[in-house]
């Protein structure tokens, strides 16, 4: 198979998702009413809520759901084999996930731009909204320690990376000092600097090396998990003008370009696949992450086929700025077609490696030396960047080493191939940072929301944000630091999956009452697949890895994965009592004589 065939496929199945599934969606199931005044009107204040052109929302709400999820979870799952990744990409982007983000976001802006916690005790029950406000704050810690466990093992030892990760900071901060007194509101303009500033600062990193000058990032895994955690806490606390949104700013134009120069790169170098459609590891279980394709593949890929990280953006945030019913199709739909368009471009990537040197990156070396294979391009590739790249596992390495192999093909050679590859671990950590800082702002916040501390309060008392951030900040890094990949992946895609069914399950109670009732299936099918799947996951991985183990770290990713279990549960049978009511009103309205 061409990676260019693949690609071109996916682009074609998608055009048609959105033609005609999102068109029903739109026009059967949702009735979009643009005669309905929605929130970004009715209640413009000029900041939260304000109308604003679809476009301009689609860029912006593309910019937020697009996280490092979408890179790794293909990437990861590549162990199987291309063809049962992208059928499940394909299939489930178009009647899931793009199922998941259109609903969502339909249901915020029919309920005032609330979130999916609000919706959720309006549609189904104060048990529901506490489900759903526990299940956010542990998808919030467990997603950030699944997609640290990759750039952490990308940066271990890597001074060039690390130094122009970091660099990222005074960057953004210099984009907020020009938007603010050099050209007052220039964010875009800035960032565009910004991006120059930051290809300059990686160019000559190698020679401030050479000089000695960049020794103290030289950093191994304990120092990266505190720093980075320290980062995250300080970020999250400074106001978000001055640091996230700068670096969002910063961070979204350099995921729109590089995804564009990526996939024109594949169509121009058109690289075969190397990976075989299906391994021998489908049955007998992956090196990479361990467990068969069923139930695996569907808790690996994730957010390259449905994310219920989405929930919170689709509800509260892009809502308030859609000005028509009508948009919600392009901005929620074509968004998420447009994000799983780079996990197609993330399963090129993985596949275009010889499988022995994918494996050799994406295995530890333990269970790399029983697979009895031998590296091909791999040490020569090592050599060219100036580092081991053998066990980086997480993803970030292989995609780096991959990105870098297809852009040096056509720019460059391999006398580039060390800039690419070190360009591309920036550009994967610029989708990593904004999960990690704002993930655990948004914890904190959940937190604060819970024990009944209002906004005005967290401003008078800094204890209790410093206490809560460094707090929240901590329990991410504990499982960055005990875990790994192999558990900590997994656990993250079922935790998200699982959201992902906590908000179906809202939908679905809300098209039961309001719209049609044979449209609940619509929104119900995919809890039935998910669920089944990610559970089968959980029981399989708690009986074979967790509980025999042993240790307190695995009965903590225990408790965390048997907890979010529990909520769904409790969220289904909140629902199943809510349609209950619902059917036996129907009956009785059914039953009374007409007048």
């Amino acid at each position: 198979m061409n990676s260019a065939t693949m690609m071109a496929s996916a682009i074609f199945v998608f055009a048609l998702g959105f033609k005609f599934y999102s068109k029903f969606l739109a026009s059967k199931v949702a009735k979009l009413d643009d005669g309905k005044t929605t929130p970004a009107i009715r209640l413009n204040d000029g900041k939260d809520y304000m109308p604003t052109n679809k476009w301009v929302v689609f860029f912006y709400h593309y910019a937020t759901i697009a996280g490092s999820g979408v890179l790794l979870g293909p990437t990861l799952a590549a162990q199987y084999g291309w063809l049962p990744c992208i059928l499940w990409i394909l299939t489930a982007t178009c009647l899931a996930g793009g199922v998941h983000d259109f609903m969502v976001m339909f249901l915020s802006i029919r309920h005032d731009g609330k979130s999916i916690g609000q919706i959720a005790k309006m549609e189904v029950g104060k048990i529901s909204w506490i489900a759903v406000t526990l299940a956010t704050y542990f998808m919030v810690i467990v997603a950030i320690a699944g997609m640290g466990t990759g750039l952490i093992a990308a940066l271990m030892h890597n001074v060039w990376a690390t130094f122009s990760v970091a660099t990222t900071i005074p960057i953004s901060l210099f984009i907020y000092a020009y938007a603010r007194w050099i050209r007052k509101g220039r964010f875009v303009e800035g960032a565009i600097i910004g991006l120059f500033q930051l290809i300059l600062l990686l160019l000559i990193a190698p020679k401030l090396n050479e000089m000695g000058l960049l020794r103290t990032f030289d950093l191994g895994k304990e120092q990266l998990i505190l720093l980075i955690a320290l980062y995250a806490s300080v970020a999250s606390i400074v106001p978000v003008h001055v640091l996230l949104g700068p670096r969002d700013h910063l961070s979204g134009l350099i995921k729109v370009s590089v995804i564009a120069l990526l996939v024109v790169t594949i169509f121009a170098a058109h690289p075969e696949l190397k990976m075989p459609p299906i391994t021998e590891y489908a049955v007998l279980g992956g090196p990479v992450i361990p467990g068969a394709l069923w139930p695996f593949l569907f808790i690996i890929i994730t957010c390259g086929a449905i994310s219920g990280w989405h929930s919170l953006s689709c509800s509260g945030v892009s809502p308030r700025l859609v000005s028509r019913e009508t948009d919600i199709r392009t901005v929620a739909y074509g968004a998420w077609l447009t994000e799983s368009a780079i996990a197609v471009v993330a399963l090129c990537l993985a596949c275009i490696l010889f499988p022995s040197d994918y494996f050799a990156i994406n295995a530890t070396p333990n269970v790399y030396a029983t697979l009895e294979m031998v590296p091909v391009e791999l040490p020569r590739l090592s050599e060219l960047v100036g580092m081991n790249l053998q066990g980086r596992v997480g993803g970030v390495t292989s995609l780096g080493i991959s990105a870098a192999k297809l852009l040096s093909s056509l720019f460059g050679g391999d006398t580039a191939l060390a800039i690419w590859y070190q360009f591309s671990i920036v550009y994967i950590a610029l989708f990593t940072m904004p999960i990690m800082d704002h993930g655990t702002r948004m914890a904190r916040y959940f937190v604060q929301d819970a024990m009944g501390i209002t906004y005005a309060k967290q401003r008078k008392w800094w204890p209790s944000t410093i206490f809560l951030t460094i707090f929240m900040a901590f329990l991410w890094a504990y499982l960055l630091y005990t875990g790994t990949i192999g558990v900590i992946w997994p656990m993250f895609g079922m935790c998200n999956q699982l959201m992902a069914c906590i908000a179906l399950i809202v939908a679905t109670s809300y098209i039961l009452k309001n719209l049609k009732p044979i449209y609940g299936w619509v929104t119900f099918w995919p809890v039935l697949v998910f669920s089944s799947a990610t559970i089968h996951g959980a029981f399989l991985k708690i009986t074979n890895e967790l509980l025999p183990s042993g240790t307190i770290p695995a009965l903590v990713q225990t408790f965390i994965i048997v907890f979010f279990v529990m909520l769904i549960g409790a969220v289904l049978a909140d629902a199943l009592m809510k349609w209950f009511r619902i059917r036996k009103q129907s009956i009785e309205e059914m039953a009374l004589p007409k007048a």
